[in-house]
Protein backbone atom coordinates (compact mmCIF):
# COMPACT_ATOMS: atom_id res chain seq x y z
CA UNK A 1 0.00 0.00 0.00
CA UNK A 2 1.66 3.51 -0.88
CA UNK A 3 2.18 6.14 1.35
CA UNK A 4 -0.09 8.80 1.47
CA UNK A 5 0.04 12.23 1.84
CA UNK A 6 -0.69 12.23 5.53
CA UNK A 7 2.17 9.66 6.11
CA UNK A 8 5.18 12.01 4.88
CA UNK A 9 7.16 14.47 7.23
CA UNK A 10 8.39 17.35 5.58
CA UNK A 11 11.26 19.12 7.58
CA UNK A 12 10.87 23.48 6.80
CA UNK A 13 13.67 25.95 7.30
CA UNK A 14 13.15 29.97 7.48
CA UNK A 15 15.89 32.52 8.16
CA UNK A 16 15.93 35.66 10.49
CA UNK A 17 18.27 38.56 11.27
CA UNK A 18 16.64 38.28 14.66
CA UNK A 19 16.42 35.01 17.16
CA UNK A 20 12.39 35.83 17.61
CA UNK A 21 12.43 34.98 13.53
CA UNK A 22 10.29 38.19 12.80
CA UNK A 23 13.76 40.45 11.72
CA UNK A 24 13.70 40.25 7.57
CA UNK A 25 11.95 36.58 8.23
CA UNK A 26 12.13 34.31 5.08
CA UNK A 27 11.94 31.21 3.47
CA UNK A 28 13.77 31.83 0.50
CA UNK A 29 18.17 32.17 1.57
CA UNK A 30 19.08 35.59 0.35
CA UNK A 31 21.13 35.57 -3.04
CA UNK A 32 23.95 37.48 -3.79
CA UNK A 33 23.39 41.01 -5.23
CA UNK A 34 24.66 40.67 -9.08
CA UNK A 35 25.57 44.71 -9.42
CA UNK A 36 27.83 46.68 -6.76
CA UNK A 37 27.05 50.16 -4.95
CA UNK A 38 23.23 49.42 -3.83
CA UNK A 39 23.22 49.86 -1.12
CA UNK A 40 24.00 53.37 -1.07
CA UNK A 41 23.90 54.35 -4.75
CA UNK A 42 27.59 54.13 -5.02
CA UNK A 43 29.27 54.35 -8.42
CA UNK A 44 28.05 54.80 -11.88
CA UNK A 45 24.57 55.10 -11.53
CA UNK A 46 22.16 57.01 -14.00
CA UNK A 47 19.97 59.97 -12.39
CA UNK A 48 17.51 62.46 -14.49
CA UNK A 49 17.50 65.68 -12.47
CA UNK A 50 18.68 65.65 -8.89
CA UNK A 51 18.17 62.93 -6.21
CA UNK A 52 18.30 63.69 -2.79
CA UNK A 53 19.44 61.54 0.04
CA UNK A 54 16.02 61.12 2.43
CA UNK A 55 17.28 58.81 5.46
CA UNK A 56 17.71 54.91 5.23
CA UNK A 57 15.15 51.85 5.27
CA UNK A 58 15.97 48.95 6.10
CA UNK A 59 19.26 50.03 6.49
CA UNK A 60 19.56 51.33 3.13
CA UNK A 61 20.30 54.56 1.87
CA UNK A 62 17.29 56.24 0.26
CA UNK A 63 16.81 58.68 -2.90
CA UNK A 64 13.84 60.84 -2.90
CA UNK A 65 12.88 62.78 -5.90
CA UNK A 66 9.82 65.38 -6.40
CA UNK A 67 9.76 66.70 -9.68
CA UNK A 68 8.34 65.24 -12.98
CA UNK A 69 9.91 62.38 -15.48
CA UNK A 70 13.08 61.82 -13.33
CA UNK A 71 14.14 58.29 -12.65
CA UNK A 72 16.96 56.60 -11.60
CA UNK A 73 18.94 53.32 -12.56
CA UNK A 74 21.69 51.32 -13.33
CA UNK A 75 22.94 49.31 -16.38
CA UNK A 76 22.96 45.34 -15.36
CA UNK A 77 25.30 43.22 -18.04
CA UNK A 78 24.49 39.05 -17.83
CA UNK A 79 27.72 37.11 -17.00
CA UNK A 80 25.78 34.39 -18.85
CA UNK A 81 22.92 32.97 -20.47
CA UNK A 82 19.88 32.94 -18.14
CA UNK A 83 16.94 34.15 -16.20
CA UNK A 84 17.51 37.14 -14.03
CA UNK A 85 15.23 38.61 -11.60
CA UNK A 86 15.67 42.53 -10.40
CA UNK A 87 13.70 43.67 -7.32
CA UNK A 88 13.70 47.15 -5.84
CA UNK A 89 12.18 49.03 -2.63
CA UNK A 90 9.71 51.67 -4.07
CA UNK A 91 7.12 54.31 -1.74
CA UNK A 92 5.07 57.19 -3.15
CA UNK A 93 3.03 59.44 -1.93
CA UNK A 94 0.96 62.47 -3.13
CA UNK A 95 -2.81 62.89 -3.99
CA UNK A 96 -2.52 61.68 -8.07
CA UNK A 97 1.27 60.65 -7.98
CA UNK A 98 1.49 58.25 -10.59
CA UNK A 99 4.55 55.92 -10.65
CA UNK A 100 5.22 54.24 -14.03
CA UNK A 101 8.42 51.73 -14.29
CA UNK A 102 10.20 51.33 -17.63
CA UNK A 103 12.33 48.29 -18.79
CA UNK A 104 14.96 48.87 -21.37
CA UNK A 105 16.73 45.07 -22.15
CA UNK A 106 19.66 45.24 -24.24
CA UNK A 107 18.50 48.34 -25.84
CA UNK A 108 14.87 47.62 -26.16
CA UNK A 109 12.21 50.00 -24.61
CA UNK A 110 9.58 47.37 -23.41
CA UNK A 111 6.18 47.87 -22.19
CA UNK A 112 6.01 50.65 -19.52
CA UNK A 113 4.08 49.42 -15.78
CA UNK A 114 1.73 51.50 -14.19
CA UNK A 115 2.85 50.96 -10.42
CA UNK A 116 0.16 53.16 -8.92
CA UNK A 117 0.02 55.99 -6.43
CA UNK A 118 0.06 56.90 -2.95
CA UNK A 119 1.80 53.84 -1.74
CA UNK A 120 3.50 52.48 1.56
CA UNK A 121 6.89 50.95 1.35
CA UNK A 122 6.97 47.87 -1.37
CA UNK A 123 9.32 45.20 -3.56
CA UNK A 124 8.54 45.54 -7.26
CA UNK A 125 9.94 42.52 -9.26
CA UNK A 126 10.66 41.94 -13.03
CA UNK A 127 12.32 38.92 -14.34
CA UNK A 128 13.52 38.89 -17.49
CA UNK A 129 15.90 36.47 -19.94
CA UNK A 130 18.84 37.62 -21.00
CA UNK A 131 21.99 36.35 -23.09
CA UNK A 132 25.73 36.64 -21.74
CA UNK A 133 26.60 40.48 -22.51
CA UNK A 134 22.95 41.81 -23.00
CA UNK A 135 22.29 44.49 -20.82
CA UNK A 136 18.94 45.31 -18.81
CA UNK A 137 17.23 47.90 -15.99
CA UNK A 138 15.19 49.60 -14.76
CA UNK A 139 13.88 52.84 -14.22
CA UNK A 140 11.03 54.64 -12.17
CA UNK A 141 9.22 57.77 -13.24
CA UNK A 142 6.90 60.23 -11.67
CA UNK A 143 4.28 60.56 -14.42
CA UNK A 144 2.78 63.31 -12.82
CA UNK A 145 3.14 66.91 -12.46
CA UNK A 146 1.89 67.81 -8.84
CA UNK A 147 3.43 69.82 -5.84
CA UNK A 148 3.61 67.00 -3.40
CA UNK A 149 4.39 64.29 -5.43
CA UNK A 150 7.04 62.19 -3.96
CA UNK A 151 9.11 59.35 -4.98
CA UNK A 152 11.66 57.05 -3.02
CA UNK A 153 13.83 54.46 -4.06
CA UNK A 154 16.20 51.58 -2.41
CA UNK A 155 17.82 48.17 -2.40
CA UNK A 156 18.12 48.17 -6.09
CA UNK A 157 19.18 44.12 -7.15
CA UNK A 158 19.84 41.79 -9.74
CA UNK A 159 20.27 38.27 -9.03
CA UNK A 160 20.24 34.69 -10.87
CA UNK A 161 17.12 33.04 -11.28
CA UNK A 162 13.24 33.46 -11.31
CA UNK A 163 12.32 34.16 -7.43
CA UNK A 164 13.02 37.42 -6.22
CA UNK A 165 14.73 36.72 -2.52
CA UNK A 166 15.35 39.26 0.12
CA UNK A 167 17.96 42.37 -0.44
CA UNK A 168 21.97 41.61 0.05
CA UNK A 169 25.05 42.94 -0.90
CA UNK A 170 27.13 41.98 -4.00
CA UNK A 171 29.94 39.25 -3.44
CA UNK A 172 32.74 41.76 -2.82
CA UNK A 173 30.69 44.12 -0.47
CA UNK A 174 29.17 41.84 1.71
CA UNK A 175 30.17 40.52 5.43
CA UNK A 176 29.47 37.64 7.44
CA UNK A 177 27.32 40.62 9.55
CA UNK A 178 25.34 40.94 6.35
CA UNK A 179 23.40 37.39 5.85
CA UNK A 180 20.60 36.05 8.32
CA UNK A 181 22.05 34.89 11.74
CA UNK A 182 19.21 32.79 12.79
CA UNK A 183 17.15 29.31 11.13
CA UNK A 184 13.83 28.53 12.09
CA UNK A 185 13.13 24.84 11.67
CA UNK A 186 9.78 22.90 12.32
CA UNK A 187 8.24 19.37 11.03
CA UNK A 188 4.54 18.59 9.94
CA UNK A 189 2.78 16.87 6.89
CA UNK A 190 1.72 19.66 5.22
CA UNK A 191 4.24 20.31 2.15
CA UNK A 192 4.01 23.89 2.65
CA UNK A 193 5.85 25.90 4.52
CA UNK A 194 4.27 28.36 7.02
CA UNK A 195 4.86 32.07 6.61
CA UNK A 196 4.00 32.89 10.25
CA UNK A 197 7.65 33.38 12.14
CA UNK A 198 6.35 31.38 15.48
CA UNK A 199 5.31 28.50 14.04
CA UNK A 200 9.56 27.87 13.46
CA UNK A 201 12.00 26.59 16.74
CA UNK A 202 14.49 29.12 16.38
CA UNK A 203 18.24 29.01 16.91
CA UNK A 204 21.38 31.06 15.99
CA UNK A 205 22.92 29.47 12.61
CA UNK A 206 25.91 27.65 13.33
CA UNK A 207 26.72 26.74 9.54
CA UNK A 208 26.70 28.07 6.12
CA UNK A 209 26.39 25.78 2.95
CA UNK A 210 27.77 26.82 -0.52
CA UNK A 211 26.57 25.11 -3.92
CA UNK A 212 29.07 25.89 -6.78
CA UNK A 213 30.88 28.76 -4.48
CA UNK A 214 27.61 30.04 -4.23
CA UNK A 215 25.54 30.04 -0.46
CA UNK A 216 22.48 28.77 -0.58
CA UNK A 217 21.25 28.19 3.07
CA UNK A 218 22.39 27.90 6.52
CA UNK A 219 21.71 25.14 9.62
CA UNK A 220 22.00 25.00 13.19
CA UNK A 221 22.71 21.48 12.89
CA UNK A 222 25.28 19.21 10.10
CA UNK A 223 22.59 18.57 8.00
CA UNK A 224 21.01 20.34 5.06
CA UNK A 225 18.83 19.27 2.52
CA UNK A 226 19.57 20.41 -0.98
CA UNK A 227 16.88 21.50 -3.32
CA UNK A 228 15.53 22.81 -6.51
CA UNK A 229 18.77 20.36 -8.28
CA UNK A 230 18.52 20.22 -12.11
CA UNK A 231 19.15 16.00 -13.49
CA UNK A 232 21.70 14.91 -14.84
CA UNK A 233 24.18 17.88 -13.57
CA UNK A 234 27.59 18.07 -11.75
CA UNK A 235 27.82 20.05 -8.94
CA UNK A 236 30.04 21.04 -5.52
CA UNK A 237 29.09 21.26 -1.68
CA UNK A 238 31.26 23.34 0.85
CA UNK A 239 30.59 24.34 4.60
CA UNK A 240 31.60 26.80 6.86
CA UNK A 241 31.49 27.06 10.03
CA UNK A 242 29.51 30.38 12.14
CA UNK A 243 30.38 31.99 15.43
CA UNK A 244 28.48 35.20 16.02
CA UNK A 245 30.05 37.40 12.96
CA UNK A 246 33.30 35.67 12.19
CA UNK A 247 32.92 32.76 9.67
CA UNK A 248 35.49 30.10 8.85
CA UNK A 249 37.19 29.51 6.02
CA UNK A 250 35.29 27.07 3.45
CA UNK A 251 35.53 22.91 3.74
CA UNK A 252 36.98 20.96 0.97
CA UNK A 253 34.92 21.06 -1.77
CA UNK A 254 32.61 17.53 -2.23
CA UNK A 255 31.53 16.85 -5.75
CA UNK A 256 28.55 15.10 -6.82
CA UNK A 257 26.31 14.38 -9.98
CA UNK A 258 22.62 14.30 -9.90
CA UNK A 259 20.76 11.40 -11.56
CA UNK A 260 19.03 10.95 -15.04
CA UNK A 261 15.19 11.15 -14.81
CA UNK A 262 14.29 7.62 -16.20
Amino acid sequence: MGDTMADKNYLHTAYSWSADGIDGFTTVYPNLNLIEGTKDFSGDWINSGAWQNDGTYKGLTVKKRTAQWNGINKTFTAPKDGVYTFSAYIKASGTTTTIIRHRIVNGVAQTDHLIGSNFDWRIDTVTVSLKTGQTGFFRYEISTNNADAILWTAGHKWESGSTATPYMLSASEVTTADWPKYVGTYVDTNPVSSTVSSKYDWDEMKYRVYLDGTPVGGSKLLSFDLENLKAGTSYNVQVSQINGNVESDKSESVAFKTTLPK
